[in-house]
């Protein structure tokens, strides 16, 4: 690769090493800010430590703390987004070129979190003590970056036969070679052995940082991007039924300082040192200004009704004629990235599907509207798998507003055969996959760009 997206050189490695630092309790520790050399940096646990928390931060600071989900929400169907322009104007109106900062620094940052993922990875021999923590932290960082990227970077799995449709560059290693895309089934089947031996080398409990459930969590994530509902189940019902986690019953504590016990996997924030979800203020927040990302009123009159309490995720007062969300109105929030109530909403589904264990599925969903609708509202215990669906799909719908979800369930649901994009796109139109930036296009002269042409 060269220019901007030249992300595995030395020189990189060693700024980024510097000035990198992620976790949990570590976050409040970087490494010095002096000289350094790679073989120094790498010559025991504490220096490949400091790369682990490095992958974080890079993950935290520019991917899953906004820009992963400011993109894939533009891309989707909840944003007003026609008086866009720059970027966000491409990304809105699902016409993205080889060019933009935007993409570029995103695409950048999330590979080169999977390359200090790697670096873990390829010194694990002077990690004793925490070999298996380390290797199952760098396993699910990787895992979880390559999962980003073909998300947004290529069709949806379910869009050829045989997922032989490309994906993106697979990166298993430090080796400074150019992009080359995997197919999408390559990429997948990688995460997918990556995430298991995460999940058998990760702890129950890791101080902030991926544990065995989060791997679980992912994989639940994963299997259900892949309409693989037999696994998707296992994985989100072995999650729920750890009774690790607690489904809440107060929504302004799912983005707070560490008060969530939804929270399986989060961007940890930690005060006077780690600003978590900048982005997502940066681009949502709406107590003091008009905010850049405002909702439509068909996103509104999802949950405009009487009953529903998650009116307060909306501001219609303030800016007459405009709809932004509340959701990220706090100086400080930890970001949840894997969270109880998207298991319970997977598994819901995944038994609808299946049409098994549907009295399961009932009281997933049935969870989800007390708390939404303050008790005064449920499906009933004989539902049928139709109706569970239905009701599960609307409520996702409503639980991950702004958080970056819609667009992958447009595209999920779309590859089962169903056409459910509110602006009127067909599920695998052009528009719905990112553009590669032109400096990955032109790392390798035989590099395989997206098509372009939108989704009219």
């Amino acid at each position: 690769m060269k220019n901007n997206i030249k992300i595995f050189t030395t020189g990189i490695f060693l700024l980024t090493l510097i000035l990198g630092f992620a976790g949990c309790k570590d976050y409040l520790n970087a490494p010095p800010i002096d000289a350094i050399t790679k073989g120094d940096a790498l010559k025991d646990e504490a220096g490949v430590d400091a790369v682990m928390t490095a992958a974080y931060k890079k993950l935290n600071d520019n991917v899953l703390g906004g820009k992963y989900q400011v993109i894939s929400e533009l891309m989707g169907d909840n944003i007003q987004g026609n008086l866009l322009n720059g970027d966000f104007g491409e990304f809105y109106g699902r016409k993205s070129s080889v060019f933009g900062t935007y993409k570029k620094d995103f695409y950048l940052d999330t590979y080169q979190s999977i390359y200090r993922a790697n670096t873990v990875l390829e010194n694990l021999n002077v990690t004793a003590g925490r070999h298996d923590n380390l290797e199952g932290q760098a396993l699910f960082i990787r895992a979880l970056s390559h999962f980003i990227s073909v998300r947004l970077f290529a069709q949806p799995y379910g869009y050829t036969p045989d997922n032989s449709h490309l994906g993106v560059p697979l990166k298993l290693s430090t080796e400074i070679k150019p992009g080359v895309r995997a197919t999408v089934k390559q990429v997948y089947d990688q995460i997918i052995a990556d995430l298991k031996i995460a999940e058998t080398k990760l702890p129950g409990d890791n101080d902030g940082y991926a544990t065995s459930w989060a791997a679980k969590a992912l994989l639940a994530r994963v299997y259900f991007s892949m309409n693989d509902f037999t696994n998707a189940y296992s994985y989100s019902n072995a999650v729920i039924s750890s009774g690790k986690f607690q489904f809440e019953s107060d929504y302004s504590k799912r983005f707070s300082l560490g008060l969530s016990t939804e929270a399986i996997f989060s961007m940890v924030n930690a005060p006077n040192t780690y600003d978590a979800g900048g982005e997502l203020r940066g681009q949502f927040r709406s107590d003091f200004n008009l905010p850049t990302l405002r909702f439509t009123p068909a996103t509104y009159a999802l949950v405009n009704n009487s009953s529903d309490i998650r009116k307060v995720w909306f501001d219609v007062v303030k800016y007459p004629g405009e709809i932004p969300t509340t959701k990220y109105n706090k100086d400080r929030f930890s970001v949840p990235v894997l969270h109880l109530t998207e298991m319970k909403l997977i598994r819901a589904e995944s038994a609808a599907e299946l049409n098994n264990n549907l009295t399961i599925a009932v009281g997933d969903i049935n969870d989800i509207l007390n708390r939404a609708y303050a008790g005064t509202r449920n499906i009933p215990a004989n539902s049928s798998a139709a109706l569970i669906k239905t009701n599960v799909r609307l409520q996702r719908s409503i639980e991950m507003i702004a958080e970056g979800d819609r667009l992958y369930e447009i595209k999920r649901i779309g590859a089962k055969g169903e056409n459910v994009d509110r602006r009127g796109a067909v599920w695998n139109c052009p528009g719905l996959v990112l553009q590669f930036p032109q400096e990955e296009i032109t790392s390798d002269k035989n590099f395989i760009r997206n098509p372009e042409g939108g989704c009219n």
